[in-house]
């Protein structure tokens, strides 16, 4: 009995170190979609030997960011937090407050180009690991093109002459959710990077160029003139709406992201499907395509975990973690060098897109018009939707545009 005994305590001692090098690394986020990429991460640590569980909590998006910062101000908060982008008030709010590590020299970051970092650092720190890049522009059903021997469109006017044809086949050329005004900011905001062009917006950047100019002002004439091409009554629409419209084949055309063919593909796995960005009006403006960091996991300055966080955040931040996260969710990572999977053909496209025709100037997320009050953002999501009820004019559209960035932009107060 004494032997046994002796056995037992010896198997205890020389398990007790392992179970008291178990660590839990807790993490808040919004995205539902990332409950098994956790999974896979906390696996591929073990894998490797290290004793780490991840505890994964998720907040509706709504919600996410208050009560973030509330729990982070009563002393509560996770060890890695999901961050939006900077420049943005809700990332700024945690830099404020002291909540965020900067991560140089912590983390690995040479997986990540200067673009994707750009949108989590301030003053040559970096406050977060990149984990997606999104595209938007427009995103079309094959098989309708092909049935009407259509190609993708080099120039605007060969978009509405592809919208005409469709339409005088019964079918409905692009389906519009006008309910959702933030659909309608990001709408003109891939737009405006090819129409009137990336270099217009680099101009408009410096404030050598005026949201009243011209050139400005006839895309958003032309953008007001398309609405003859959306579904009837697309004003109520919802992009859950707009999902099921095009998934079933219903439309030809949305104005969406990369990020909806999860659930595209869902309701119709046969769906073929393919993304272009905008078109430019005048042929000699290259097309470009709106991308921007989706957002990144931030270390939490309080954490008494920062060792083991260390290490997933490293993890985080390896191409083998990109091509977790992009098969897992059907996004495309932000890290560079990762080879999409072959069984989703949107995401190869994209991702090319991505890394070649990238616009390098924006005034919607992501850009310098979103770091003050009102931001390009605000200002769009209203005056979108009155400009397609006719309630404002493009021209007036403009100057609100105009008159608000030139509270608070300083290239604009000059």
């Amino acid at each position: 009995m004494a032997k046994k005994l002796s056995i037992v305590l010896l198997l205890i001692a020389m398990l007790s170190p392992m179970y008291a090098q178990q660590k839990t690394v807790s993490i808040w986020g919004w995205r539902a979609q990332d409950v098994d990429v956790w999974k896979g991460v906390e696996a591929a640590l073990k894998a490797k030997g290290e004793q780490i569980s991840i505890r994964y909590e998720v907040f509706p998006p709504t919600e996410y960011d208050s009560k973030l910062l509330v729990s982070l101000q009563g002393g509560v908060g996770p060890d890695i937090m999901y961050t939006r982008r900077l420049p943005g008030a809700r990332t700024q709010a945690l830099l404020d407050n002291g909540y965020l590590t900067a991560i140089n020299g912590l983390v690995d970051l040479s997986n990540f180009d200067d673009v994707s970092l750009s949108f989590i650092s301030t003053d040559n720190k970096v406050w977060g690991v990149p984990f997606a890049n999104q595209i938007i522009g427009i995103f079309y059903n094959k098989a309708i093109f092909d049935k009407y021997k259509l190609k993708e469109p080099q120039t605007w006017d060969e978009m509405v002459q592809i919208a005409e044809t469709l339409k005088k086949n019964g079918v409905t050329p692009f389906f519009v959710t006008g309910k959702e005004a933030w659909i309608l900011a990001m709408q003109n905001a891939m737009v405006g990077v090819s129409y009137p062009g990336d270099e217009w917006i680099g101009k408009l950047t410096v404030g050598k160029a005026k949201f009243t100019d011209p050139e400005y002002v006839n895309m958003l004439k032309d953008l007001n003139a398309l609405k003859k091409y959306y579904q009837k009554d697309f004003m109520a629409n919802t992009s859950a709406e707009q999902d099921v419209a095009f998934a079933m084949e219903q439309a030809a055309m949305v104005f969406y992201g990369v990020w909806g063919n999860t659930n595209w593909l869902k309701m119709n796995p046969d769906l073929k499907f393919d993304y272009f960005p905008i078109p430019p009006k005048d042929k000699n403006v290259p097309a470009r395509a709106y991308t921007y960091m989706d957002g990144a996991y931030g270390l939490n300055n309080t954490s008494k975990n920062k060792e083991a966080a260390l290490k997933v955040l490293n993890y985080t931040g390896t191409k083998t973690y990109g091509e977790l996260f992009s098969s897992t969710t059907g996004e495309i990572t932000a890290i560079k060098g990762v080879t999409m999977p072959a069984s989703k053909p949107i995401l190869v496209k994209c991702y090319e897109k991505m890394t070649t025709i990238a616009a390098k100037n924006r005034y919607w997320v992501g850009s310098p018009f979103d770091a003050g009050t009102p931001s390009v953002y605000n200002i769009l999501e209203k005056d979108m939707q009155s400009m397609y009820l006719d309630q404002m004019t493009p021209e007036a559209l403009a100057k609100r545009l105009q008159d608000g960035i030139s509270t608070w932009y300083p290239a604009f107060k000059k």
